[in-house]
């Protein structure tokens, strides 16, 4: 092995073009090297060392590359760079001007091209389509009950705002399934931030009587805050969507207890109802939720 490619390697990630590697070795010497294995290429024009070209940055490098500038990785291996939950297949997507046209195809890599000018950000070292894009355009390579995971994680975690996921998804005019997209940023930006408060929205609080709650309002006690799931304001009620994932355990059901205790001290009520009961017996969250209210309105007018 030559120690002139270690030495390109190095200032280029890990991989580098023919072209590239051309500059400090002859024809001959890069041939050597490839017939001897000591170079490999993940995809065409694109060489890495052969113990290097499994790892994922290696092969997200190596696409970049082998499609040449500009180039941005896009789609779900930019949604899965962006840490979103991403269930799906390996294969590297690449968005590139529709100017370009890539040589030859490659196993494992898919190459977009766009007519549309694309917001890009370098993540890791790498251009990256932003979050609010890779979350639009991975839309339909999904399977529908899929879809919604990720746009919801990025909305909940601040990544990107609802207002921004909804612009993306207008842009994308055409896309298989543009529609339900569209709703679910309705949603998000009414507040909802988990299936279940979705589920909760859609199919138990949105009802006369009950339409009035605020989500995600946040409440100030002393020097904590805290974001109600849903707030009735003038009752000074508190409802709580609990789902297993963020109420399961010992210490998260003690936090809601800390939690609770604390917004009774300024006279707020706290209801918390479980999925199973948000799913499985609607009438009597919403018999619950009503009485509830009802009796505090009657407090505060006595």
């Amino acid at each position: 092995m030559r120690t002139e490619v270690d030495e390109v390697l190095a200032r280029t990630g890990g991989v580098a073009s023919r072209s590239a590697l051309l500059r400090v070795l002859t024809r001959n010497e890069f041939d050597h090297e490839v017939r001897s294995g000591h170079l490999v290429a993940p995809f065409p024009r694109a060489y890495c060392r052969p113990w290097d070209q499994d790892h994922p940055p290696i092969r997200e490098r190596a696409a970049l590359v082998s499609v040449g500038q500009p180039a941005a990785i896009s789609h779900l291996t930019a949604q899965r760079r962006w840490g979103l939950t991403t269930p799906g297949s390996e294969q590297l997507h690449v968005t590139t001007p529709i100017g370009r046209h890539p040589i030859g195809r490659a196993p494992g890599l898919t190459v977009h091209r766009t007519r549309v000018p694309t917001r890009v950000r370098v993540v890791a070292g790498l251009p990256t389509v932003e979050p609010a894009i890779a979350v639009v355009r991975s839309w339909p390579l999904l399977p529908v009950p899929d879809q919604r995971a990720p746009a919801i994680e990025a909305v909940r975690t601040g990544l990107v705002e609802a207002a921004e996921l909804r612009a993306a998804a207008e842009r994308a005019v055409g896309m298989p399934g543009r529609s339900r997209l569209l709703r679910l940023t309705g949603l998000l930006a009414a507040g909802c931030q988990s299936e279940l408060e979705i589920w909760g929205h859609l199919g138990v609080f949105s009802i006369p009587g009950l339409d009035h709650g605020v989500r995600q309002k946040v409440i100030r006690v002393g020097d904590a805050s805290y974001r109600l799931d849903i707030a009735f304001d003038r009752e000074r009620v508190a409802v709580e969507l609990d789902g297993e994932r963020y109420h399961g355990t010992r210490e998260q059901r003690e936090r809601d207890r800390r939690r609770d205790a604390a917004l009774a001290s300024i006279d707020w009520v706290t209801l918390r109802f479980s999925h199973a009961r948000l799913h499985g017996d609607v009438a009597g969250c919403r018999r619950d939720t009503l009485r509830t209210l009802a009796a505090r309105r009657h407090r505060f007018a006595a």
